[in-house]
């Protein structure tokens, strides 16, 4: 997982059209992915795909409920008003329990009503052929949350029924922290089973990631299975809030706002750098402790605006220094 080959946690059918059917320039060109083919699924798994558009008007962007052509897909919408820059995703929950045959295609189209601030509707479409004769068990590598810097091993084991013969030829990961691997566990009449196993690299960044492992496999039906990854990297010593804003302020007139610091183990604040005349920075204890309270103080001393980092040094190895970014609209 990483920037390019990896996507966040709320990424990710394809914009076809609106209302009639035919492309045109709209809310259907903001998304970053149009479609999601799953692929070859185990019946009984819950797929999950996040499509994502980023609101590059000027105008802020409204969205209804979506509705679906089939029950066994349920909509989401991170939000239903993006500013202008801002990201949002449409969540497409496909439960394959509710998919009636097994071994061919299922298609569903999500509609996605944009009522604001032009009435639109886009079409997004999820799809997967699910087996009674495939098993994936959990159906997805979680690792949970994982300190940045620590790496990580998870697996899932995977089992076809129908073919005494098959193997698994080939691993390979869309995330570009995640290294792959499989062994075979087991292989009894026509039911074989293999173990599959995804490493998560230690300088993974921090953020949701999601990325799949794909499955290349001897049997035509399943020749290319597709395996969900999801983690959550978090820094080694967290910032709450990770920026200070002190918003619109007068020159002169001095204001504060508290920065917490965290981490799994105590730590000592060895240095902050970046302070001056019109930002001060005090720490709360010079000793090593789970959490610290940092006090920054803003006094501007010049009209405009204000943006600074604040860098505060630990004795953490894993987080050696944390950035604090600050900033401020002075005026006279």
């Amino acid at each position: 997982m990483g920037e390019g080959t990896m996507t966040r946690y709320l990424l990710g059918v394809v914009a076809l059209v609106a209302l009639n059917g035919a492309a045109h320039a709209g809310p259907a060109d903001l998304f970053e992915a149009k479609e999601k083919d799953f692929g070859v699924s185990p019946k009984g798994t819950m797929l999950v795909h996040y499509f994502r558009f980023t609101n590059t008007t000027k105008e802020t962007i409204t969205l209804g409920q979506p509705r679906v052509s089939c029950g066994c897909v349920t909509p989401a919408l991170t939000t239903n008003r993006v500013a202008p820059g801002e990201t949002a995703a449409v969540v497409a929950y496909m439960d394959t329990r509710r998919i009636q045959y097994a071994g061919v295609t299922k298609t569903v189209l999500v509609y996605v009503p944009f009522t604001g601030p032009q009435f639109t509707e886009v079409a997004l479409r999820v799809s997967t052929v699910t087996r009674d004769d495939l098993m994936m068990s959990p159906d997805t590598i979680a690792f949970g949350t994982v300190t940045k810097g620590k790496g990580a091993t998870a697996t899932t084991k995977v089992t076809f029924t129908s073919d005494p013969k098959w193997e698994v030829k080939e691993a390979k990961s869309t995330g570009a922290f995640v290294k792959p691997e499989f062994k075979l566990v087991s292989r009894s009449g026509t039911v074989v089973t293999y173990e599959v196993s995804a490493t998560l690299e230690k300088d993974c960044p921090t953020g949701n990631w999601t990325s799949d492992i794909y499955l290349e496999t001897s049997n035509a039906a399943v020749a290319k299975l597709r395996v969900p990854v999801s983690v959550v990297v978090a820094p080694a010593v967290s910032a709450s809030p990770e920026t200070v804003s002190f918003g619109s302020m007068k020159m002169g007139n001095g204001s504060e706002q508290k920065v917490t610091l965290k981490a799994g183990a105590p730590f000592k604040i060895l240095e902050v750098k970046g302070a001056g005349d019109d930002l001060t920075v005090k720490v709360d204890s010079a000793v090593a402790q789970a959490s610290h309270t940092v006090t920054i103080t803003a006094n501007p001393k010049a009209a405009g605006g204000l943006n600074r980092t604040i860098e505060i040094v630990t004795d953490n190895t894993d987080q050696p220094k944390v950035l604090v970014p600050v900033v401020a609209q002075v005026e006279k």
